[in-house]
Formats: structure tokens, C-alpha cells, sequence
């Protein structure tokens, strides 16, 4: 008995997703200004030095390859894509071996579009200056549509949306919800409105005590490499959540600081709305869609101390 406990504490040990002690942010670079409303960014980890950006609504369908300081851009257009509001850009698998850029046209302000695209592209080492996306993939709510900003691709190919809920005269701001799409229903060739699935529903002002109305709305997310942590940018901090969402998730109400997240302290950044880890999930960017007058959006990097 006592070596069957043992081997449990072990395996639990193994298991558990290793929290960070975040360091303090610092400059690594800044956006072209092209790159004028940076509303996602993405960590290749596959090609070196290499991220990719998105801009907010009002943007044609294409993407931006800049290093990892947002220079040497180069401007990459979707085929037939003319996206709505695309609100973020992140990596994923999409196949063997292969990987591919999601941009998710999900912004809905007034909560109103019945229907949602993502455009899924194949990462490639030299871009030309228009791609055809590998799949096209429309979505919908199971009950009502929501305004979201943040999306990421687990290692296991399903995708995840967290909406982004303002205040009202009858809720708080910060009630989010945790959507997914599971990568069979949408690596399978058919032309359905597939319908997320809901995950979970959280208060991000009960995770955030004393944030501000506005420091409660999710702008992006993230999940680690390894799938066991997700990283939510607000407009104010970010949260790192320290379990995988494609296991059993705990009940909302008995997440703890330090057991199931961890608030991170940033230099905050007027209109915050991207953030990505690298490659050894061990460091995260983020980035801010407006500029001061006179220069450009501000690249900012978080290292792990421990």
C-alpha cells in the first residue's frame, strides 16, 4: 500500500504543470508601423526568430512575419479572406508534423454575428506574397453570440475561444466563458457551422481583487507548449493558469492563487491585446495595438526566474 501511494505522489510530482515566478517585462522591440493595431501575435516554434501578427478589425485579410524585435516585416494575404473583425493569430498542429497559423475573425462588439471564420494557414519557411488557407473553418455559439479577443490551439489540435464580457446593468464585467472546438470536428473536409462546446464560465474579478472594470476583460490568450498552463491577457495584468484544458478542470469557484493561477504583475501597455509564449514555454511577449504619438507599438518580454 504504502509503495502504491508512493508511486502516486510521484506520478502527480511528474505531472503537475511547473508554476513561474515571472520576472519584471522589458523592451525587446517594437512593430513596424504597418503593423498598426497589433491585436495577436504568434511564436513560430519551428523556424527561429520568427513571429506573426495580426491587426484589429478594419484590416484585410492578411498576416505580418516580423523577428521577434518586429523588424524585417514582410505582409502575407489570405485568399478570399476578408475578415469582419480578426482579433487573434496563434500557432497549432494541422496535421503530422506540420503546423499552421490560426487567424480567428471572432471580434463581435455587439454580440450579434450568428456565425464566425477562422482561416487556418500552413506555417512556411518562405511565405509568398498571397497563400491559400489549408482549411477555412466557420463557427458558432451553442446559446447566443459573444464578443472574444483571445483564442489558442492546444497541442492536441482543439481550439479555444474565451469571451470577453463588459459590464452591465445586471453583471459585472469579467464573467468569461471558456469555449472549445475539437480538432476532429474541424480537420474533417465538410462546409458545416460547427458548434463550440462550452468548457467552463469564470469571474475574473474574484481571480483579480481590486482590478478595475476594464482590467477584467480578456484580450488574449495562450497555451503552453506542453499544454498544461494557458496564459489570459487583460488590459490591465495577465493570469497564468496552471492546469490543462483538455483534462478535468476544477470548478470555477475553488480556484485558488498559487494552486490552480497566478496573476502576473506587467508594464502595462495602452490597449494591450496580444501575448504568446516561446517555444520552452519558459518566457512569454506581449504587445500593445496603440502606439504612443510619434512611435511604434512596443514588443515586451516576461522571463521565468525559477
Amino acid at each position: 500500500m504504502l509503495h502504491a501511494i508512493s508511486a502516486l505522489i510521484l506520478l502527480v510530482t511528474q505531472t503537475a504543470p511547473q508554476a513561474c515566478t515571472w520576472g519584471s517585462a522589458r523592451e525587446i522591440g517594437a512593430v513596424e508601423q504597418v503593423i498598426d493595431e497589433a491585436s495577436g501575435v504568434a511564436v513560430s516554434r519551428r523556424i527561429p526568430n520568427r513571429l506573426y501578427h495580426n491587426n484589429d478589425s478594419g484590416d484585410t485579410g492578411r498576416f505580418f512575419v516580423t523577428d521577434l524585435a518586429g523588424r524585417e516585416t514582410r505582409i502575407v494575404n489570405v485568399k478570399d479572406f476578408n475578415p469582419v473583425d480578426a482579433e487573434d493569430i496563434a500557432l497549432g498542429p494541422c496535421g503530422a508534423g506540420i503546423d499552421c497559423i490560426f487567424i480567428a475573425d471572432i471580434g463581435d462588439n455587439g454580440s450579434t454575428r450568428p456565425q464566425l471564420e477562422l482561416v487556418v494557414v500552413e506555417e512556411q519557411q518562405n511565405f509568398p506574397a498571397e497563400v491559400q488557407p489549408r482549411f477555412r473553418i466557420r463557427i458558432r455559439y451553442p446559446d447566443a453570440p459573444h464578443d472574444a479577443e483571445s483564442l489558442s490551439v492546444h497541442p492536441d489540435g482543439s481550439i479555444y475561444i474565451i469571451t470577453k464580457n463588459r459590464a452591465t446593468a445586471t453583471a459585472p464585467a469579467g464573467i468569461a466563458q471558456i469555449y472549445r472546438l475539437k480538432a476532429d470536428q474541424w480537420r474533417a473536409p465538410k462546409n458545416n457551422v460547427e458548434t463550440l462546446e462550452l468548457v467552463t464560465t469564470f469571474d475574473l474579478g474574484k481571480l483579480m481583487p481590486g482590478s478595475i472594470d476594464i482590467g477584467r476583460l480578456p484580450t488574449a490568450m495562450d497555451i503552453a507548449p506542453d499544454g498544461k498552463r494557458f496564459l489570459l491577457l487583460t488590459y490591465t495584468d495577465a493570469i497564468e493558469f496552471l492546469f490543462d484544458l483538455s483534462g478535468s478542470i476544477p470548478p470555477a469557484d475553488r480556484w485558488k492563487p498559487g494552486e490552480q493561477y497566478n496573476r502576473i504583475s506587467l508594464t502595462i501597455l495602452e490597449q494591450q491585446e496580444a501575448i504568446a509564449y516561446l517555444p520552452d514555454g519558459k518566457s512569454f511577449l506581449y504587445e500593445t495595438e496603440r502606439p504612443a504619438p510619434g512611435s511604434r507599438a512596443r514588443i515586451m518580454r516576461v522571463d521565468c526566474s525559477n
